[in-house]
């Protein structure tokens, strides 16, 4: 196993919410949060400086691009990252459509921190073929 850290980026309009997902991720043992950022807009302009991250644990619903687009705009330049939407709903054609445009995961917002943390392993270990095991609610 790789001495190098997981490399991860959270992205949330939701100060608070994604201040508490880095703190939790900080926690995990072989996991580096790179930064965050409040919308895919800002995301990808950290990507544009370099800051390319491994994970991108990614809010569906946010202003200016939301999860949903920058989730194919990732697929289609940045096609090594792993992404996994963070949302609050649970509608199985929102979860199948998201699946269908390249996510790796999905993960609802009142998921256990152990779920966090496998989810990320799982994707990291099995790519694409790692979504049926990190859909937790």
């Amino acid at each position: 196993m790789s001495n190098t850290p997981i490399r991860l980026a959270v992205v949330d309009d939701h100060i608070l919410f994604r201040k508490g997902l880095h703190a939790l991720l900080s926690g995990f043992a072989g996991m580096e949060v790179l930064f965050e950022a409040g919308d895919g807009e800002e995301l990808l302009e950290h990507f544009d400086q370099g800051l390319v991250p491994d994970v991108v644990l990614m809010d569906l619903q946010m202003p200016n691009l939301d999860g949903l687009q920058t989730t194919r705009l990732l697929r289609a330049q940045y096609p090594h990252v792993r992404v996994i939407i963070i949302s609050m709903h649970d509608e199985p054609e929102l979860i199948e459509s998201l699946r269908a445009e390249g996510a790796h995961g999905y993960l609802l917002k009142n998921a256990d921190p152990e779920q966090v943390q496998s989810a990320i392993r799982t994707v990291m270990r099995n790519g694409s073929e790692a979504w049926s095991r990190v859909l937790y609610n």
